[in-house]
């Protein structure tokens, strides 16, 4: 296990990760945004916390802090890139998670009272024609933030102080 470099902590990272979510929705039959988005979120910051610490017991004493986010942002990135992959397998082999979004939005919509069913028609449409761009969208920025600030944050802690 010492020998893993950060870009293979990141793809065992982003499969557990992926593992999960499939459990989640098929075998436990969570929603996709619900809470257990959370365990997902902590394996994510778990997996770029290892490729972290695993580095700083190899490290130089000279490793700076560019040296600490650039093996924390090889873990996440490879992560992010299997999210993003997953999310478009995922929302492509079940349109009813979509279809069902237009359904309670439309019944939102016709309680209004003040939209035409021409215009609650379009909006269905509207929505079909943005909502796999906007998932990935969502789901790549997210990983990109969260594991920005992980590498930021853990390489700040551990960046060896010159007295």
């Amino acid at each position: 296990m010492k020998n893993l470099t950060a870009t293979i902590k990141g793809v065992i990272t982003g499969l557990l990760m992926i593992i999960m979510s499939v459990v989640f929705f098929y075998s436990l039959k969570l929603p996709v945004n619900g809470m257990n988005q959370f365990l997902i979120i902590a394996i994510f910051v778990i997996g770029i916390f290892w490729s972290l610490v695993s580095f700083k017991e190899r490290a130089p004493e000279t490793a700076g802090f560019k040296d600490y986010f650039s093996e924390g942002f090889k873990t996440f990135i490879v992560v992010t890139f299997f999210m993003a992959v997953f999310t478009f397998v995922f929302y492509k082999l079940n349109p009813q998670i979509l279809e069902n979004g237009i359904k309670e939005n439309n019944i939102l919509v016709m309680k209004e009272g003040n939209h035409t069913e021409a215009e609650i028609d379009e909006n269905a449409q509207k929505m079909r024609d943005i909502f796999m761009p906007m998932m990935l969208t969502i789901n790549t920025v997210k990983y990109l933030l969260i594991g920005s600030l992980v590498s930021l944050i853990t390489a700040g802690f551990f960046i060896k102080k010159k007295v």
